[in-house]
């Protein structure tokens, strides 16, 4: 952290004196002025945390320079320096933009506590601008790892209809990302500075969930102590992420229903109406439409969260993300756990290719935690990988789905390449000779999969 910096302007060298040494003692850096112009100079040259300004000074007045240094830099504090007759005027220059004011004779004890109020308060803001920045960073639709063509549609769907309201429905298996996907809509929304909100339906009982959910009124039930604002309430301006919808209750699904169309609800045990402004998604595992059929959810609310639907694809149907994703979780857990590996050997990433992945990403993750905590070399080997993976089988497609000759080709044609690039140590010459492709075409192909960054 870089030193914390002030400048103290005042016209009395015994005032200048005392106050540089006290701070100094306190390990803050310090420099002085005893006028407003070389104080200007001072500021432009470098910049200052906080500077301290007497009010009353010949040439360029505490006002002047005050106003000055907002021009040219406003995150400066400007705490004003006064004598007893001069009050009015200091509150003057706090409505110009100072921070607060000292009187002379000045209190060590009171300055120093308003200088540590004030350098707490700009950490705390440079944080909260750092976890903005983390938020944006790790949410962007660029940390969802996926080169797969059924991904990048995704991304392009997602980039449409992040800034709008329209509720979304994700259908995927475990593991496959839906929470994340769910957050990425939000925080590349226009509602990025609102709360996101995220509530797993299957993990609680019917009974809580309505609650949860909607809130409650004090006394509405044994052990409702007091008044409880739900989810809905506290997602209001930003987003609420459902998920496993599929386990709402009938009379919780009419609740849903209503939200949905009115954006009003009642908590449980009130009779009093609350509207909110809030973007709703949706997640789920199971089919619904085939739950409308079987009579276990309303035909109404699923055409009504329906209105966006996205098919997460579970990772044994993007083969070709395994290796990418595996290199994304290695470097994750080298950095967390401070382990000095060069990579995951190519054996191991084969090992990798042929697991078909139930558990999809979030299996993926688990794996390459628990490999690099356990590699012993330079390299994650095989050994380090769990029984289940090292016994797999080649992968095969069972999928009856029928793609374009193009998509369903991409993946295929990006292992091959990779293979041949590999195998002659990514010379292009020899890997276009040996695929029987001219070189031209060659990189065309590579920068079709994104293999010029090697």
């Amino acid at each position: 952290m870089r030193d914390r910096r002030i400048l103290i302007v005042d016209d009395d060298p015994i005032v200048l004196k005392s106050l540089r040494k006290m701070l100094e003692m306190n390990e803050y850096s310090v420099d002085c002025a005893s006028e407003g112009r070389s104080a200007l100079e001072m500021i432009e040259g470098d910049g200052y945390d906080i500077i301290l300004s007497d009010i009353n000074m010949p040439e360029m007045n505490g006002f002047e320079l005050l106003e000055k240094v907002k021009e040219r830099d406003p995150s400066s504090a400007f705490i004003i320096i006064t004598g007893y007759g001069t009050i009015e005027d200091a509150v003057s220059a706090m409505k110009m933009g100072a921070y607060d004011f000292v009187t002379k004779p000045i209190n060590d004890e009171e300055i120093l506590t308003q200088i540590k109020r004030l350098f707490q308060k700009k950490e705390l803001e440079q944080e909260n601008v750092a976890l903005r920045k983390e938020l944006k960073s790790r949410y962007r639709l660029g940390s969802i790892i996926g080169q797969d063509y059924q991904m990048q549609k995704i991304y392009e769907l997602v980039e449409h209809i992040a800034d709008t309201a329209v509720t979304v429905n994700i259908h995927g298996e475990n593991g496959t990302g839906k929470s994340l996907l769910a957050r990425a809509i939000h925080y590349n929304s226009c509602r990025r500075s609102k709360p996101f909100v995220e509530v797993s339906c299957g993990a609680l009982p019917e009974t809580l969930l309505e609650s949860e959910l909607f809130g409650h009124a004090k006394g509405s039930f044994t052990g409702a102590i007091r008044d409880h604002i739900g989810k809905f309430g506290q997602a209001s301006g930003g987003t609420i992420f459902l998920d496993e919808i599929g386990a709402a209750s009938p009379s919780l699904q009419l609740k849903l229903l209503r939200v949905l169309q009115e954006r009003q609800f009642e908590s449980v045990g009130s009779s009093q109406t609350i509207t909110v402004d809030v973007r709703v998604i949706i997640a789920t595992n199971t089919d619904l439409r085939e739950m409308v059929e079987k009579n276990q959810f309303r035909e109404d609310l699923y055409y009504r969260i329906n209105v966006m639907h996205i098919d997460l694809p579970p990772l044994r149907e993007r083969v070709g993300d395994i290796r990418l994703l595996a290199q994304h979780f290695f470097e994750t857990y080298t950095q967390k756990y401070s382990k000095k590996l060069k990579g995951i050997a190519a054996p191991a990433l084969k090992i990798l290719d042929r697991y078909p992945w139930p558990g999809n990403v979030r299996e993926v993750e688990n794996v390459i935690e628990r490999a690099v905590i356990l590699a012993k070399g330079p390299y994650v080997t095989g050994e380090s990988f769990p029984p289940a993976v090292l016994e797999a089988r080649p992968l095969t497609h069972s999928s009856t789905t029928i793609l374009p000759l193009s998509e369903a080709l991409h993946d295929p044609e990006k292992r091959i390449i990779e293979n041949a690039l590999d195998y002659c140590g990514w010379s292009r010459k020899k890997a276009a000779e040996l695929l029987q492709i001219n070189r031209t075409t060659l990189f065309k192909k590579m920068r079709k999969h994104n293999l010029l960054q090697h």
